[in-house]
């Protein structure tokens, strides 16, 4: 079966754009005064919608600030990050593994000292 919820809502948003324009055409009032209430109730909207949007990017860069902070005292506590520190021979560091030299590197930045 075709998915045709594009077709349909395109027939929505057309049939519902020719009742406000019929509605507006057989309106009662003058045109002039139909113009005065539309341009009140856009610069209402414009000022709702400013409003959520202000809303909408004040909580997003609260959480983007509480995640960072997060992130950073979850650094403090925890040290190091990159890798863990290992002293066993032939020990694997997070992608990568040591050949049991003495005093190599892992691929996670902390050295690894092999007995």
């Amino acid at each position: 079966m075709k998915d045709n919820s594009g077709k349909i809502m395109l027939a929505l948003l057309a049939g519902a754009s020719a009742g406000v324009i019929a509605g507006l055409l057989m309106a009662p009032d003058t045109g002039e005064h139909t113009r005065t209430g539309i341009k009140k109730w856009a610069n209402k909207l414009s000022k709702d919608l400013e409003k959520n949007l202000q809303t909408g990017l004040d909580e997003i860069k609260n959480m983007s600030n509480e995640a960072i902070s997060k992130m950073g005292n979850a650094n403090k506590e925890g040290g190091n990050t990159g890798g863990s520190s290992s002293s066993s021979t032939g020990s694997t560091g997070s992608t990568g593994s040591t050949t049991g030299t003495s005093g190599s590197t892992n691929a996670g930045g902390s050295t690894v000292t092999n007995v």
